[in-house]
């Protein structure tokens, strides 16, 4: 064979099987031999076609249940420049929703439920406004308890769908004029459609953008106007280290 990467030829007495490798065209040549040394060639060409593709991925289920702990990492040893007496997390709050919907963005400002939750921990405003997405950009509200840091806080259980495949979850960094950490419009479908079993997110400090205060203890000022939401990865009292993880478990596979 002029190409044995496409076809391979054997011969067995007075027969020429010819073996397809892969898609492509080879020259076979067979040569045969009699006892008087006398011999015969014949060539001829072999197209082999290319292999089918594989069939696509099965759809995911309609519904996937998850399970999302978060593990609180920020603490005297990760944050040390003036860490504060009682550090915690507020209560956990968030929604499953859709790209037509987004609760907080980076750069973006923050809605009153999201300074509420930065300044002071609370979570009925952001759930109200979450409420009113429902239906039409937000399946649910999510939440679950706070948590001292270093510590951790456990949502067993909620439900996304191919509508409502996104999830948005928020805590604040207490005490802090107006310090959070979360995820924004998160995808629990992966790059194939399918329901990712197990993500962990890495967590890093935000700043709502709506106090002005620098430290952790600092008393009230208003930001006005608001200032984007931004990272505090590595400015002051932070370092560069993450606050902690999210780390969302499928538990119906």
């Amino acid at each position: 064979s002029s190409a044995p990467g496409v076809a391979t030829a054997a011969v067995a007495g007075s027969a020429v099987t010819v073996m397809g490798v892969s898609g492509g065209t080879a020259e076979v040549r067979v040569t045969a031999r009699d006892p008087g040394g006398l011999t015969a060639s014949q060539t001829f060409a072999v197209t082999v076609p290319p292999p089918p593709p594989p069939p696509p991925p099965p759809p995911p289920p309609a519904e996937a249940t998850y399970r999302v702990v978060f593990s609180a990492t920020w603490s005297a040893a990760t944050h040390p420049d003036r860490f504060p007496p009682g550090p915690h997390f507020s209560p956990l709050i968030g929604a499953v929703h859709n790209s037509t919907v987004a609760f907080w963005t980076l750069g973006g400002t923050a809605s009153r439920g999201i300074e509420s939750m930065a300044e002071t921990g609370g979570t009925g405003t952001l759930a109200a406004e979450i409420n009113a997405r429902i239906p039409d950009g937000a399946l649910a509200v999510i939440s679950g308890s706070g948590t001292g840091s270093p510590g951790s806080a456990t949502i067993r259980r909620f439900s996304v769908n191919a509508d409502y495949p996104l999830v948005t979850l928020v805590t604040m960094i207490a005490p802090s004029p107006d310090w959070f950490a979360g995820v924004s419009g998160l995808s629990l479908l992966d790059e194939h459609g399918q329901w990712i079993e197990e993500l962990t997110v890495t967590l890093y400090p935000l700043d709502a953008g709506s106090d002005s205060g620098s430290y952790y203890s600092a008393p009230d000022r208003d930001t006005s106007p608001k200032e984007a939401i931004g990272s505090l990865q590595g400015v002051a009292p932070f370092s560069s280290a993450p606050v902690g993880t999210f780390t969302f478990t499928r538990t119906n596979s």
